[in-house]
């Protein structure tokens, strides 16, 4: 009895302190559990985590990563302005941001990716700050179209660049995406918000794929003659509404067709406008 008592002892005690001691033990205090054990709810849950509010570092680090990508990218805007995108250069980037090719690769992994970066950033806030709002009526579309094509007037030798690259057979995919969607917008693009206006009769994903690709090139190529000095800005400002006009008419619902044509007829009034060469 007192030699039995002298063997569990030192175990007990050892359990006691967090010391596993024979090979249940173990299992029991940290290793495989025994399926028993295994059944057996725990005495305290664990606190669950707080994640309505991050911890005070994370936020300091997510505020500082933030600002340093808003530095870069605003770099980065004006570089290709200056430049162009054949002019853009990582090494020059890292020197006017002031940091380090390095940072710049792991931040965004690519030039590729900080040009697009930089061009949806740019004219995104153009975006905002000409259409706040979605139109929903072609009135209100065309008043949107005149005001971003005004707009771009004033940024005539960063919308030079970005059309020379739109249309270049050997554009990086990336950019020609980021390029498309400054002008197709979110989602669907015009025709799939024009669907929910029922301004447009219902479309199959091709048609309305066709519809969209048809309104983007038709403004980029108006934004072409325009950069190149084939027309003025007034003229520029009203071929974006005309060609807008033109690509719709033939999906429009037919309520709607009779004032498409009376809004090219008002736009075509003035029959003296300079034509493209």
């Amino acid at each position: 009895m007192t030699r039995r008592s002298a063997t569990i002892a030192p175990n007990r005690r050892r359990i006691a302190e967090g010391i596993p001691g024979t090979r249940v033990d173990r299992r029991l205090a940290g290793g495989n559990l025994s399926r028993m054990a295994r059944r057996l709810p725990d005495s305290e849950p664990a606190a669950e985590p707080d994640s309505a509010e991050e911890p005070p570092r994370r936020k300091y680090a997510s505020a500082l990563m933030r600002d340093r990508r808003d530095r870069i990218l605003a770099e980065a805007q004006r570089l290709l302005d200056e430049m162009g995108v054949e002019g853009f250069t990582i090494r020059e980037l890292s020197r006017r941001a002031d940091v380090a090719q390095r940072t710049l690769y792991n931040v965004f992994g690519s030039k590729e990716e900080i040009v697009a970066a930089a061009i949806d950033e740019h004219f995104a806030e153009l975006v905002r700050e000409v259409r706040p709002t979605p139109a929903d009526t072609l009135e209100e579309q065309l008043v949107g179209i005149r005001d971003i094509a005004r707009a771009t007037i004033s940024l005539r030798r960063y919308a030079t660049a970005m059309v020379g690259v739109f249309f270049s057979p050997t554009v990086d995919r990336r950019i020609y995406d980021s390029l498309y969607r400054i002008s197709q917008g979110s989602g669907d693009g015009w025709s799939g918000r024009a669907e929910k206006s029922k301004l447009v009769v219902k479309m199959a994903p091709a048609n309305r794929a066709r519809l969209n690709n048809l309104i983007v090139n038709q403004s980029y190529a108006n934004v072409t003659d325009w950069a190149a000095g084939r027309i003025g800005d007034e003229e520029f400002v009203v071929r974006a509404q005309l060609y807008f006009l033109s690509c719709i008419r033939a999906y429009l619902r037919a309520s709607h067709r009779a004032e498409a044509d009376a809004l090219i007829a008002e736009l075509l009034k003035d029959d003296g406008a300079p034509t493209a060469a």
